[in-house]
């Protein structure tokens, strides 16, 4: 079964800060973790080709200057870069690739070519190999090699072109989440918003969103193609006719309360922070107050006392503390609360198994747990979105013990790796949980009840140390622990063992921290997932992920 694929073209308006590719990464995330590719394309950072434009004024000759296509994709090639470093940060798997890379190819005028070519062979290999590949929209590659650029809105229409020479759908990410009958900005009444809209009354209502070669194309080719905004799950639709017009749907304001703000949680309160459209963070309880006083965090919002996080009256509840207690009680007594439920806590979650998922329901609220296993790896949601069809699962399902055993496969020792891990926030001061496999555990119990419907115990699962780890000889190829859950017709199985791999397979491959996962079906049909299973930033992903699919349930 081919993996669905998706055009995402993130258009300057939504990059005008670092931040905003945080915000790209995630929107990224969040169709990579649906089981889809993804082709990111991406503008310039909103005033990068004016100060290049400038800087060509200030050196180069008057008037259109045959070298200037060279300066001016540097802005998009920048902007490729940078989302790509903020897709490595959070753990999702990301490939750049250059116009001349994918054959895209253009002719004619060398500042408003038009695009003839792609190479799909390519970028479809490429998309197999790594799931998400970034690239540069507004150039391609003309006569005698030589870069030449689309126009005004050159990455729609690469995004546009590229979705189509694919046979897949694109979106177009601006700051407005779809085409209204006048500019949301404006004050005054109210404006409509149209669900579909025609390529001709696009034209003039959308103007200002999309370019119109890039208009005049998606027409010419009967391609359909949504618009919106990144964090939103709502679009217009851009085809052959126009609806109705309607009021915007609102987005209601979450209150949020945490327990834990450790390293996960300090992700978790800054991209918080970095949403207050969305959520309001309400209250944290933690152990110490006064040590987080210290780090800055408003004494107003901190407590020790669970009560307090009731009262509060949060509509979300993330848990990303450790222990199972009392997170567990905590999760229980807020889903019978009708609160809203995000855990990034794989031992209260595993410990409280079908029984949490059975009150969530009861009390119509959701229970979403992606981090709790996988870290940038949406191994659960895989889970959930084939449960039926999934017959055997292979993992790395601890991110500090694969990092460990890649540092003493080059020499170091079991202390040494360990010291590493530590020091980089992957393992935490007590490594017992990681190191002895109670946290990969955990995570497999999960997968266990998401895609087999399976409840096991800690001790159904038997598992391998890697504490002190030091083999009498040099393994043959590359050690990992790997997670396997089975179901054949001896029945149901689960194990967390050593083993020796080839170079070639596809779960050795993981380096450092990386986490790699393969799901065999019923239909004899293969899936690989990959991504970062260990780290804030990773985690932080997955838990803003689950927030956002919350609030999405709140539009009206």
């Amino acid at each position: 079964m081919p993996v669905p694929v998706i055009v995402l073209n993130f258009g300057h308006s939504v990059l005008n800060s670092l931040d905003d590719y945080t915000r790209a990464a995630a929107e990224i995330y969040r169709h990579y973790r649906q089981g889809q590719n993804v082709v990111a394309v991406t503008s310039a950072q909103s005033d990068q080709t004016d100060i290049l434009l400038a800087e060509a004024r200030n050196i180069g000759p008057e008037g259109q200057a045959k070298n200037l296509p060279e300066l001016l994709q540097l802005g998009e090639r920048r902007s490729a870069a940078l989302l790509a470093l903020a897709l490595e940060r959070i753990g999702a798997p990301a490939f750049v690739r250059q116009a001349r890379d994918l054959g895209l190819t253009g002719r004619g005028s060398y500042m408003d070519a038009e695009l003839t070519g792609l190479n799909t062979d390519q970028l479809l290999a490429d998309l197999k190999a790594h799931d998400i590949v970034v690239m540069p929209g507004f150039v391609a590659i003309g006569e005698k090699d030589r870069p030449v650029l689309l126009g005004q809105g050159g990455a729609d229409l690469t995004a546009l072109y590229v979705a189509d020479k694919l046979g897949v759908e694109a979106v177009l990410l601006k700051d407005v989440d779809g085409v209204y009958d006048r500019d949301p900005r404006q004050s005054g009444t109210a404006p409509l918003r149209y669900e579909h809209i025609s390529y001709n009354d696009a034209a003039v209502k959308a103007a200002p969103l999309i370019a119109p070669k890039a208009l005049a194309f998606a027409k010419a080719n009967n391609m359909t193609f949504r618009l919106g905004r990144p964090g939103l799950p709502r679009f217009t639709k851009i085809g052959d006719k126009t609806g109705p017009l309607s009021p915007a749907p609102k987005v209601k304001k979450l209150r949020v309360a945490m327990l834990g703000c450790g390293i996960v949680g300090g992700g978790v309160f800054r991209q918080i922070e970095a949403n207050p459209q969305h959520f309001d963070l309400v209250k944290i309880m933690v152990r110490n107050v006064d040590k987080y006083i210290d780090q800055g965090y408003a004494p107003s919002l901190l407590t020790t006392s669970a009560k307090d996080l009731f009262d509060a009256k949060p509509d979300i509840f993330i848990d990303v503390s450790g222990p199972i207690d009392p997170a567990l009680k905590m999760t229980e007594d807020m889903l019978k609360a009708g609160v809203h439920v995000v855990s990034a806590n794989k031992q209260a979650i595993a410990a409280g198994g079908q029984d949490l998922i059975d009150l969530a329901t009861k009390h119509n609220v959701k229970l979403l747990f992606s981090s709790a296993a996988g870290g940038g790896m949406p191994v659960l949601e895989m889970c959930l979105r084939e449960a039926g069809r999934i017959t055997r699962v292979e993992a790395l399902l601890n991110g500090t013990t694969n990092y460990m055993l890649g540092e003493m496969d080059k020499g170091k020792s079991y202390a040494e790796a360990l010291k590493e891990a530590q020091d980089k926030g992957f393992a935490e001061a007590d490594p017992t949980a990681d190191v002895g496999g109670a946290d990969a555990a955990a995570k497999i119990r999960l997968i266990a009840l998401l895609a087999f419907g399976e409840q096991l115990t800690l001790n159904d699962i038997p598992r391998e140390t890697i504490e002190n780890f030091a083999p009498n000889e040099p393994p043959k190829g590359i050690m990992k622990r790997v997670a396997t859950v089975w179901r054949d017709k001896n029945g149901f199985s689960a194990t967390l063992e050593l083993r020796d791999l080839s170079p070639n397979n596809f779960i050795a491959q993981a380096d450092g921290e990386e986490a790699h996962a393969i799901f065999e079906f019923s239909d004899g049909d293969e899936y690989r997932i990959r991504g970062k299973g260990a780290g804030r930033w990773p985690t932080t992903a997955s838990v803003m992920a689950d927030m956002f699919d919350i609030s999405a349930v709140y539009l009206n």
